[in-house]
């Protein structure tokens, strides 16, 4: 390890454990806003499906960058509350990573074959239950290669947090080369990291999909 890197070590670790915080956040927060509007676009709910096909398409023609601008600066003065940089980076990940999320779900929930809501319907079950209990389980087992394809994306983008002030470890790492301009070290020990821990969530999400796949 390169002596730069090892005397800011720890430093460089409080910017990994802020990305994986951000990440985390993104991650959950995102999985269940987007799958909150993808059963609204799958069930086509009168005025709620508009407005998640609205924010769905805006979000999605919006650069990340400028999401984190808009939850930083332009959503605090319109509503009038206090944020700071980590929470309004949080925020906008979530938004962010649930209108592709929700795409990616809506794609497994129309690849259920429609025959199981009908051997579900024929057994008793209501609709409401067919949808809960075959329908989406179903879905987000098919979606799981797409979804773990936005987890590896989101924890990429956590990077675009330094710009408004995070120090994630991409924001960590323009510090310690700011102040020892070493940065083949420091930049090649950044996206290392970033290599591992990507590749380490891809493997994952090919695990679950080879042991939770729907053989058709």
């Amino acid at each position: 390890m390169p002596e730069v890197i090892q005397q800011n070590l720890p430093f460089l670790l409080a910017g990994l454990a802020m990305t994986a915080r951000l990440a985390a956040i993104g991650i959950v927060g995102g999985t269940l806003l987007g799958l909150v509007l993808a059963i609204v676009r799958h069930a086509r709910i009168p005025l709620l499906n508009p407005l998640a096909v609205a924010y769905i398409e805006i979000v999605r023609g919006t650069p990340l960058l400028v999401v984190l601008f808009i939850c930083f600066f332009a959503l605090p003065s319109f509503f009038g509350y206090r944020t700071n940089a980590v929470d309004a980076a949080a925020l906008g990940f979530v938004l962010f990573i649930a209108a592709y999320l929700a795409e990616d779900f809506r794609s497994g929930l129309r690849s259920v074959r429609p025959g199981l809501t009908q051997a579900g319907l024929a057994t008793g079950l209501t609709p409401v239950q067919v949808f809960f209990l075959i329908v989406l389980p179903q879905a987000v087992r098919r979606a799981i290669p797409p979804v773990f394809s936005q987890y590896v994306r989101l924890f990429k983008f956590t990077s675009v947090a330094s710009v408004i002030g995070v120090r994630e470890l991409t924001g960590s790492a323009l510090l310690v080369n700011a102040r020892e301009f070493q940065p083949v070290a420091i930049i090649a020990t950044v996206a290392l990291t970033y290599l591992v821990i990507c590749s380490a969530m891809s493997l994952v999400g090919r695990w679950l999909y080879a042991r939770l796949a729907i053989r058709s």
